[in-house]
């Protein structure tokens, strides 16, 4: 096996992540943020079910008016186009359509693995660290796992790592061609994820500085002004006008409508970034890239994580998901200076001890977070029991009782024919609703969602509804219990219990 992995490095990599991810594709269910659902699979989703435009021509997405969408079309646009192929295969249920969407995301997230295990041996010429970087990004505990989502930032960091990779050899061989499609992947990235834009925007200044010559800057600018106009051009079809939806990104950047709904101190995604990868060895792994030398000669690398890092701390709403699209990036920054850290200095006894020892418990941590991550079922209490209505072919008419739950209900898992659920947040909804006697006549079938025994909840429903009887039960899945126990005040379980009408 070690003579393997030293003749075949980088296929070992790529075969490791392929098989953590696919074991992803099939027991990673669900999604983890509301946006990797109510964004973009469900407009998706509901686009392949009752239509892709509005009367006026334009693109639906939620309640939102078309005219006033700040995402590129070209995302939801891929996904429609997966749909549909399924739905004319003969899969319309959106539960089984995941499988093939996650697994295409997972083939695309090797990228990440290919370019970034590329980019180590091209700049050190060493096997050993474009192992361990090629290892990293194949089996770093959140990888599998978020490369199966429909996050517009992971499938945007899966395209930037390969686009600051062809930058690096463009700019150093000085080749146009290799710059433009740099320029092109890069656009693509902010296409997929706006932010991205951020990574991109210092990467012709750097080229131009290392290359004393404005041309191969222009080259990569010209790619990404392709995309620019591709960008635009969907926006004029799908939207209604050139560009609206960076106009509309941009219009909520600088005249936000209100207070930024996720305040956070200026520190919290570097205290992030050094806890995912694992402290104190995250320590020894980050640091030493901060030497002038190491980040002259990866200056299109430090540029791009730095400008996106440091206006992202500015930002006053921040959430971890937005540094998805550099953190590809950053264990590439890490294996570097780790290399130069351990190459070029006489390390003391006690540094040697204490990095060995940090480097072996960040390794089992990580063996013991991976199979949680890769196997977990996001959201499972909100996503199982619609998917389990999509497959009864009786239902009439669907109840929600989210008096304990006030969230959004992933409903189009319950499929194409679903009719419009009735919900009640509170018990007076109940009261007001029990007063027209015809209300109840159509639901057949009630989802309780809440944190405990569902009795309480069927007490009340079965005085107007009759008797119920329980036909489901979704547990929550491992993380959420395992959440729920560290911190119980904050963490919900997030159970749900289908009920059908005798």
């Amino acid at each position: 096996m070690l003579n393997l992995l030293k003749k075949n490095p980088l296929w070992i990599c790529l075969l490791l992540a392929l098989i953590l991810r696919l074991f992803s594709v099939i027991y990673s269910r669900g999604y983890m943020a509301s946006d990797d659902h109510f964004e973009t699979v469900q407009v998706a989703y509901e686009g392949a079910r009752s239509g892709l435009l509005n009367p006026d021509g334009l693109m639906r997405w939620n309640a939102v008016e078309s005219s006033e969408i700040g995402r590129s079309p070209l995302y939801v646009l891929l996904l429609y186009s997966l749909m549909k192929i399924q739905i004319g295969l003969g899969i319309q249920h959106l539960n089984s359509q995941m499988y093939l969407i996650r697994l295409i995301h997972a083939l695309l997230s090797l990228s990440v693995v290919w370019f970034g295990y590329r980019y180590i041996y091209e700049s050190t010429g060493q096997k050993k660290y474009s192992l361990w970087a090629g290892l990293i990004l194949a089996a770093h505990f959140l990888m599998p796992y978020l490369s199966v989502r429909n996050l517009i930032e992971q499938v945007s960091a899966d395209i930037l790592v390969p686009a600051v990779f062809l930058a690096y050899m463009g700019a150093g061989k000085n080749n146009g061609r290799l710059l433009m499609l740099s320029g092109i992947l890069g656009g693509l990235s902010w296409m997929i994820r706006f932010n991205t834009g951020l990574a991109i925007m210092p990467i012709p200044f750097v080229i131009w500085y290392l290359s004393k010559n404005v041309r191969p800057a222009l080259y990569f600018c010209a790619g990404v002004l392709l995309m620019i106009i591709f960008s635009g051009s969907l926006d004029a079809i799908f939207l209604g006008s050139f560009g609206r939806s960076t106009l509309n990104i941009l219009k909520s950047v600088f005249f936000p409508a209100g207070a930024p709904p996720l305040p956070q101190p200026i520190w919290i995604y570097t205290i992030l970034i050094f806890g995912v990868l694992i402290p104190p060895f995250s320590l020894y792994f980050l640091l030493p890239f901060f030497r002038r030398a190491v980040i002259r000669k990866h200056l299109i690398l430090f540029s791009a994580v730095t400008f996106f890092f440091a206006v992202h701390c500015l930002i006053s709403h921040k959430e971890e998901r937005f540094l998805i699209p550099i953190f590809p990036l950053i264990i590439m920054m890490g294996v570097i200076g780790l290399r130069d850290w351990l190459s070029r200095y006489e390390i003391s006894n006690l540094h040697q001890k204490v990095f060995k020892v940090s480097a072996i418990a960040a390794i089992l941590l990580n063996f013991l977070l991976l199979p949680l991550f890769t196997f977990n079922y996001g959201h499972k209490g909100l996503v199982e029991p619609l998917a389990y209505l999509s497959h009864q072919e009786d239902i009439k008419g669907v109840f929600l009782d989210q008096v304990e739950r006030n969230k959004l209900i992933p409903y189009s898992y319950v499929g194409f024919n679903s009719p419009p659920p009735m919900k009640i947040y509170d018990w007076p909804s109940l009261e007001r609703f029990a007063q027209f006697p015809d209300t109840f006549n159509n639901i057949n079938y009630i989802i309780v969602f809440g944190d405990r025994t569902p009795k309480c909840h069927t007490d009340s429903l079965s005085r107007y509804m009759g008797s119920l009887k329980q036909v489901f039960h979704s547990s929550p899945s491992f993380v959420e219990e395992l959440l729920h126990l560290l911190n119980p005040g904050h963490n919900l379980t997030n159970e749900s219990w289908v009920f059908r009408r005798n």
